[in-house]
């Protein structure tokens, strides 16, 4: 039925052709005739096969010499000239015919194959849709079946070359028997097709298709049955190209996971490496320091005045305190780079954790002013405030370090929209713009010849080993805060927080209470 419904309209031109004849005749002479049949048979080519529409060409040359060449009802012609237009008729008709029906074959196949193109472009980007690779199988399997109007299994390879039934890094979609099974692992090995039409193992009933990437075959489709299905070259070309598409798809997949956990260790690798070399430097000093101190008071302690060993239990306390705090901002930054929405947080008041900053501060630097600035009415934060403190400490720290001795550190705080601002300002040197967002990263340091062992009484103040801003951004981030650096005029630089303001809890008044 098909097949008719397509070349129905070429039968029924040749039907209206020849009622054209019977209608003309006596009308039109010979050679008008003639070429309404010559019109016919290139019309009914665009439909009918190229050995239909010849065979019929030539039989419309004889019905035309049998009913209306003269002698008629005979196939004798008197005159040359009429046996010349027969010739010439036959000769035209199957030319014709035959070209036309080639071009009709020949346009078929490149709308087949534009169809064909399309959809491969949407069957690859459907793979690229982020689906894992049980789904990217699955819908291989239905485009498949939707295909070939049959049944199909897909084997998946998660790993190359894991050539073995009983690999964890396989899995196997559909349900094929242990024939078929170890057809398609065959399939692999061959790196080839397999079954009916492809010249290997052609008395199978399945078609074995690998999903072929650049270097090797990602797993294999079986097409159950296709003895029955007739297979054209075509369809099975077509579906061996979507199950290319598919081992393209794995094999990418597969070296951007490679690319990526190659990245992964080398900033790794670069990590280890610039921890290394900032302990070896930022470590060696305090400790050198903490064992001079503690050998000078061992040794020499009898001999040491009590304003002396002052002195060096100050040294011990003050290396000691650097050291934990060089220490703790490193643990907290891996900490929170493993597993950064591990926080507990709750409400808190800004103004508690502030004094809490200046209560550390002050015992560290009872010297320097501290000028805070707290609005009153600020509203709760839902935060760490563990965490909270330690990102203000460091900011207020590096606010020590990097300013001078006199000069005035400025705390403020102010509520702007539904964030509260927190500044940091100091009065030192400042930082460049291209370093406004590098010192953010871990390990990065505007001074680096500050890391030095020998650093000197100007420097020594600023010793460290780069996280601690790296810190206060990764406390930032998961608190859904922003952080960044401003100029502070005429110099200095000001780090900025903005910490977001939620829905504030319901507070119980005492009043209310009965």
């Amino acid at each position: 039925m098909p097949k008719l419904e397509i070349r129905w309209p070429g039968v029924a031109i040749w039907l209206s052709a020849w009622a054209l004849l019977w209608a003309c005749d006596g009308v039109l002479n010979l050679g008008n005739l003639a070429l309404l049949l010559v019109l016919a048979s290139a019309m009914a080519s665009m439909w009918l096969s190229a050995t239909a529409s010849v065979v019929l060409s030539a039989l419309s040359v004889l019905g035309f010499n049998w009913w209306f060449v003269p002698p008629r009802f005979t196939f004798h012609v008197h005159l040359h000239q009429d046996l010349l237009l027969l010739v010439t008729m036959l000769g035209v008709s199957v030319m014709v015919s035959y070209l036309m029906a080639r071009l009709r074959l020949a346009a078929e196949r490149e709308s087949q194959h534009a169809q064909s193109a399309q959809q491969l472009r949407a069957l690859s980007e459907q793979f690229r849709e982020g689906l894992d690779l049980s789904a990217q199988g699955r819908l291989l399997q239905s485009v498949l079946q939707t295909s070939v109007q049959g049944t199909v299994s897909v084997l998946l390879l998660r790993e190359p070359n894991a050539l073995n039934t009983q690999a964890a890094a396989s899995s196997l979609i559909g349900h094929p028997d242990a024939q078929d099974t170890q057809g398609l692992w065959a399939c692999v090995k061959q790196f080839a097709a397999m079954g009916p039409g492809t010249g290997r193992y052609e008395n199978q009933g399945t078609l074995f298709l690998p999903l072929r990437g650049p270097s090797c075959a990602w797993g294999a489709v079986a097409l159950h049955d296709v003895s029955s299905l007739s297979l054209s070259a075509f369809t099975r070309h077509t579906a061996q190209q979507m199950c290319d598409v598919l081992g393209l798809e794995i094999e990418r997949a597969h070296t951007l996971q490679l690319a990526q956990h190659a990245k992964e260790e080398a900033q790794s690798q670069s990590l280890r490496n610039t921890l290394l070399t900032s302990i070896s430097h930022d470590y060696r000093t305090p400790l050198a320091n903490l064992m001079g101190a503690a050998s000078a008071i061992h040794d020499q302690g009898a001999l040491l005045s009590a304003q002396q060993i002052t002195d060096l239990a100050h040294t011990v306390l003050l290396e000691a305190q650097h050291l934990n705090r060089m220490t703790t901002n490193t643990l907290q930054l891996a900490r929170l780079d493993a597993a950064p929405w591990q926080v507990h947080k709750d409400w808190e008041s800004l103004q508690e954790v502030v004094g809490a900053v200046l209560s550390k501060t002050r015992l560290r630097y009872p010297q320097r002013q501290i000028d805070v600035v707290l609005p009153a009415g600020l509203p709760l934060i839902f935060c760490d405030a563990m965490l909270l403190v330690q990102l203000l400490d460091n900011l207020v720290e590096n606010a020590i370090k990097y300013s001078p001795d006199e000069s005035l550190i400025q705390l403020h705080a102010q509520r702007q929209g539904d964030t509260i601002e927190v500044r940091v300002i100091d009065q030192g040197p400042g930082i460049p713009d291209a370093w406004k967002d590098k010192v953010f990263q871990a390990f990065e340091r505007i001074h680096p010849q500050a890391a030095q062992a020998d650093a000197s009484d100007e420097t020594q103040l600023r010793r460290g080993v780069g996280v601690g801003l790296a810190v206060c951004q990764a406390i930032a981030k998961v608190h859904g805060a922003k952080i960044w650096i401003q100029d502070t005029q005429p110099h200095g630089a000001t780090v900025c927080v903005a910490w977001p303001v939620d829905v504030q809890p319901e507070m119980n008044s005492p009043s209310s209470e009965v």
